[in-house]
């Protein structure tokens, strides 16, 4: 049994370890921030998905992000120019609200960190320096963080955070081993104008030639990624910036949506984006939000796991006991492994398979009797709430496995199969 955790010192000022403290200051346990205020001008991330809606709710912040944000009332996915599956998310059904919004996710940050502010979370514009003690994989925060925050905690405090995101420092410095994907892709993105426009606002996913692509309305602009093995970016450029423009005015499958692009901000990378450790917590420590785990962004699960992480986060710290922090190491572990076996169908093709074939069969009885079952739980991937039913992941894994080979009826060759993996 622990001790009973009535200080928090919590590293990283994202919405996960500022959602961890406005919950937990409400709960009056004693809480701090320790922040970087300088943080990138755009964000990965900015495509929220309906189960996130809840949470923001109970933070009491989905007014103030509706107000800088674009409604997004569904998903779209491309097999090609000419192939477009396209859904709102009220055909997904289930409990969830059926919208989300695009967010400028500078202005989402900011937005939770305000409320934290007003509520009265304590925030130190400084990183914390945390150190071993000696004692097993115990920590602390060291002798000069300490004198820097005025003994805030009146010594050490009871639990520390980290919420830093992909930086991962509590995992670096005790050297936890991390089971990373298969794929190193990265990510360039940036925010256009003068492309082509969106209407309704869904987030548009994009097979390519090479890799995946993203395009996501937001207020007076697009956001437009592209997620590929970096060896297909060589060709166009040395800089990311060079990469990332001759990649969009020359592939074949996305220059149309781009012609006559304008660029607003500068190109953001981002590398690798499987990777989940095997221990999150210790002694008096645990990860939270990215920190812990992160997946690539191909559903727009990150900002919706980071924060239902801090809700669950700040309930086993309430518990406090060892058994609490081993439940809510289970649970994390176990979701960010569901959703990877969603981000594996998109990658090996059985996504994009399951769309092709199945839109040949829906003039078939069988087709007009599954087509709507397959839409709803289709849907309910992009709305976030497929992983969380079982008869949901069953459905979903038998539609993208045997049901494609009883479809095919054997008229898709691996060969034809293979063209729809993301290479």
């Amino acid at each position: 049994m622990r001790k009973s955790i009535k200080s928090v010192a919590i590293l990283g000022g994202g919405p996960s370890g500022c959602s961890l403290a406005i919950l937990l200051n409400r709960k009056r346990i004693k809480v701090s921030v320790f922040y970087i205020p300088k943080r990138p001008e755009i964000i990965v991330g900015e495509s929220l998905v309906p189960a996130i809606i809840p949470y923001l709710k109970m933070l009491g912040v989905e007014d103030e992000i509706k107000s800088f944000s674009t409604y997004k009332p569904g998903a779209s996915v491309w097999l090609n120019q000419a192939e477009v599956f396209s859904s709102p998310f009220s055909k997904g059904g289930g409990t969830l609200p059926h919208y989300a919004y695009n967010v400028p996710r500078v202005d989402f940050d900011r937005a939770i960190f305000n409320l934290a502010l007003k509520e009265g979370v304590k925030f130190f514009d400084i990183p914390a320096k945390i150190e071993k003690t000696g004692n097993g994989d115990e920590l602390k925060l060291s002798d000069v963080t300490i004198e820097a925050i005025d003994n805030y905690f009146d010594g050490q405090p009871d639990l520390i955070v980290d919420a830093t995101g992909r930086s991962r420092t509590i995992a670096r410095l005790l050297d936890i081993p991390a089971v990373e994907g298969n794929r190193k892709d990265v990510a360039l993105f940036s925010h256009l104008t003068h492309t082509e426009p969106i209407e309704p606002y869904n987030i548009h996913l994009h097979r390519l030639d090479k890799g995946w692509a993203w395009r996501i309305p937001l207020p007076g602009r697009t956001s437009v990624g592209i997620v590929i093995n970096p060896r297909h970016l060589e060709p166009f450029g040395k800089t990311k910036e060079e990469q990332y423009e001759n990649f969009l005015k020359q592939d074949n499958e996305f220059r149309k949506f781009t012609v006559g692009f304008q660029r607003n901000v500068p190109v953001n990378q981002y590398n690798n984006y499987q990777l989940i450790s095997e221990k999150m917590f210790g002694q008096n420590w645990v990860l939270t939000g990215d920190a812990g785990g992160f997946l690539d962004p191909i559903f727009s699960s990150g900002t919706y796991l980071a924060i239902k992480g801090a809700f669950r986060l700040a309930e086993t710290i309430t518990v406090g006991t060892d058994v609490a922090f081993k439940k809510y190491q289970k649970e994390q572990k176990w979701e960010l492994k569901i959703w990877q076996d969603l981000v594996d169908t998109w990658y090996n093709g059985r996504l994009f398979t399951l769309f092709k074939v199945g839109q040949d069969r829906m003039d078939t009885a069988f087709g007009r009797f599954i087509g709507p079952v397959m839409q709803k739980r289709l849907t309910r991937i992009f709305s976030g709430e497929a992983v969380y039913g079982a008869f949901s992941r069953w459905f979903l894994y038998f539609v993208t496995g045997s049901m494609i080979d009883l479809m095919k009826m054997g008229r898709l060759h691996n060969r034809e199969k293979s063209e729809l993996e993301i290479k």
